[in-house]
């Protein structure tokens, strides 16, 4: 994956966004208004995982944020995005019959072209755990998990 960088004017408008959220007499926003603030900026995250970061970031469980601590969730968001749309596009590339799928003939040809020291042995491995359903074929949901996994 490419080297992801959060630009200064990306920082200052989730600042600008950030502040519409704080609570009065805090440089707090609510952990509950997490997702608001997020929607705010058309950046979706599901639930479990935004609790998660919450958890993360809210160490004393008191549900409340700083902006410090927003900055390193959206920093993670936007980078999470960039790596799926890399994702895609790298599975769009591969996906060369235009059938929503990779022939596992094929992915074993690009873990092989890799050549991280990866033994046939492993190859195979991450194979069979990613073609879940047997079908001699890896669908999108199954090259994300062996390729985020």
């Amino acid at each position: 994956m490419t080297d992801f960088k959060v630009t200064e004017k990306q920082f200052t408008d989730a600042k600008s966004t950030f502040h519409l959220y704080v609570k009065k007499g805090t440089e707090e926003v609510a952990t509950k208004d997490l997702d608001q603030l997020f929607k705010a900026m058309a950046l979706h995250i599901d639930d479990e995982k935004l609790k998660d970061w919450a958890d993360e970031m809210d160490e004393d469980a008191v549900g409340m944020i700083t902006w410090d601590k927003f900055k390193i969730l959206f920093e993670r968001k936007l980078k999470e995005d960039e790596e799926e749309k890399e994702l895609k596009e790298a599975f769009r590339v591969l996906d060369s019959q235009k059938k929503g799928v990779i022939p596992v003939s094929d992915l074993r040809w690009i873990l092989k072209s890799l050549g991280d020291d990866i033994t046939e042995e492993e190859i195979e491995d991450m194979i069979a755990e990613t073609d879940t359903d047997g079908s001699g074929t890896v669908d999108y949901e199954e090259f994300y998990t062996l390729m985020m996994g």
